[in-house]
């Protein structure tokens, strides 16, 4: 009984070991430098600001706007009119209000088919922990009743020897 509590702890560990592995080189092995632009991204901005799209990719960053339109007039927007932090864009004046079109550059890290398969192995394995539980609890009530029943059967023999 006790070489099954070992190896049911053992491959508990080995387990979560393997998933923090697969799961530290999914976020190794991506490609960190891919590159691209948003053209004409709908937005807009309030005096608040508003995260643009690019942010919300795999370490997402926004590159400084390069193009700023007035999507109801189609005029440009000077950089006097907003402001850029990162990937958030805030409305300096209320000359603008409608909806823009912004463009600029961002990069970000993209998914590779080594990244995917490693991402793919860690949620196969904490998809696969409830028949894990599942068979701990089954061994560990076979221990206890294993254990119920050696202890009943020595108590039967003892109870045995005496006459009463």
């Amino acid at each position: 009984m006790d070489k099954f509590i070992i190896g049911v702890v053992i491959i508990g560990i080995t387990l979560v070991i393997g998933m923090f592995i697969a799961s530290t080189m999914q976020d190794a092995i991506r490609d960190t430098s891919t590159a691209g632009a948003y053209v004409n991204e709908s937005a807009t901005p309030t005096d608040a600001g508003i995260t643009l799209a690019a942010n919300s990719l795999n370490d997402g960053t926004c590159g400084t706007i390069t193009t700023v339109f007035n999507a109801t007039g189609g005029m440009s927007i000077s950089s006097g009119n907003y402001t850029q932090s990162g990937c958030t864009l805030t409305n300096s004046t209320s000359e603008y209000p409608d909806a823009w079109l912004v463009s600029y550059p961002y990069s970000y890290s993209a998914d590779n088919a080594a990244s995917n398969a490693s991402g793919d192995l860690v949620t196969s394995l904490a998809g696969g922990s409830a028949w894990i539980t599942i068979l701990i609890v089954v061994g560990f009530a076979t221990i206890v009743l294993g254990m119920l029943t050696q202890g009943l059967g020595k108590s039967a023999e003892l109870e045995a020897k005496y006459t009463y």
